[in-house]
């Protein structure tokens, strides 16, 4: 793993250009290699640390979509946040 980032599904450009089908939208959330390139370089753009909370292009199946582990606020208390839902648990 690259990069965390968040996918932006429905998007269909990014700066004003048509996406291909096999190219989605996504934001840099987190840096894992910070010196890694991305996969589609722009003049601006080429490693993950340029494209660090930036949007760019990414290939679609170079994207493994992985469950969000759960934010502990107590004891007994989960948040777990996927796709803009957020769902509270109470473990008794």
């Amino acid at each position: 793993m690259v990069v965390i980032a968040k996918v932006y599904q429905e998007a269909t450009t990014l700066h004003n250009v048509p996406l291909s089908p096999d190219v989605v939208k996504v934001t840099v959330e987190r840096l894992r290699v910070v010196d890694a390139h991305v996969p589609l370089p722009s003049d601006e753009v080429i490693t993950v640390s340029d494209a660090f909370q930036t949007f760019v292009a990414w290939p679609r199946h170079l994207i493994r979509i992985i469950p969000e582990p759960p934010i502990t606020i107590s004891f007994n208390l989960y948040l777990y946040i996927t796709s803009n839902l957020i769902q509270v648990f109470f473990i008794l």
